[in-house]
């Protein structure tokens, strides 16, 4: 994942926003703050998703058809819908929230090279997340789309592009991914400092990582052993390393989805979804 951090309202937006003391100005509630660590760890979970699938698509040499980003967020969709729990619903949920976000923050699509470049835009993130979920589950998903004014016929339509995700995913998986787990992966979790401790706090206590690292050790057999870093990186970001067989998370990253959501803490947040028919549990900007 990485934000279009070369535009300079977002640099001007950045500067401000870690102004020491200025993003505890705002009077908040224990439960706003509950709120916005939340948000902050749900989108975190969404990109961990993500970065593994890069991981993935590498190590077990899956072929893509289109371009990687995309089939990255849609294999991080796909892996959080079919654990249908009310928790992974609000990830989704949160996590396409967290596009809209961010795209109005850093001005996705506001230069030309946006639509050069090897992302989606944020907003079609946002849609993309929101169309694979109403087409898993139209009568628990449906309000969202309707949020988000989803025309109706594109929301039946969404029916085929997750039969089309998910039809797909099993069977690349199916026979390749999934053996009797036995991946090592070592989890690392840096020094902060400073002004990001904060955050690198509250990414550490959210236990994403280990989830993540936790799932990925279970599910598949690897051939090489798999890193986790978390890390001041310099730039709010998360990667994965070809090279060295390396997730990285920059808690910058963490930072930036909790200070996203303070500074908009919206007076009306994305509806939960409708539990309706929960089954079992199956199973770079970024």
């Amino acid at each position: 994942m990485r934000r279009p951090g070369s535009k300079l309202v977002a640099a001007l937006l950045l500067c401000l926003l870690w102004i020491p003391g200025l993003a505890q100005a705002q009077d908040l509630t224990k439960a706003q703050r509950a709120e916005i660590r939340r948000f902050a760890a749900n989108n975190s979970l969404f990109v961990l998703y993500h970065e593994v699938a890069h991981l993935l698509f590498h190590q077990l040499d899956l072929p893509i058809l289109g371009r990687e980003e995309d089939a990255a967020d849609n294999m991080a969709t796909w892996t959080l819908l079919n654990k249908r729990t009310p928790e992974t619903d609000r990830v989704l949920a949160d996590a396409a929230q967290g596009w809209i976000l961010s795209g109005i923050a850093y001005d996705s699509g506001g230069d030309e090279s946006d639509y050069a470049a090897n992302h989606s835009l944020d907003k079609q993130r946002a849609y993309q997340i929101v169309c694979l979920m109403v087409g898993m589950d139209e009568d628990a998903f449906r309000p969202i789309a309707n949020e988000y004014r989803m025309e109706r016929d594109r929301q039946d339509a969404c029916y085929f592009d997750y039969d089309t995700v998910d039809r797909s995913l099993r069977g690349l998986l199916g026979g390749r991914g999934h053996k009797n787990g036995g991946t090592e992966v070592v989890v690392t979790y840096h020094d902060a400092g400073g002004q990001l401790e904060a955050a690198a706090a509250a990414f550490r206590s959210s236990g994403v990582f280990d989830k993540v690292a936790d799932e990925l050790r279970s599910n598949y057999s690897l051939r090489e052993p798999v890193q986790f870093n978390a890390k001041r990186c310099g730039e709010a970001n998360a990667f994965y390393d070809p090279e060295t067989i390396e997730v990285i998370f920059c808690y910058e990253l963490m930072a930036d989805y909790m200070e996203l959501y303070q500074d908009s803490m919206p007076d009306e947040v994305a509806p939960v979804p409708r539990q309706t028919g929960v089954g079992k549990e199956k199973t770079s900007k970024f």
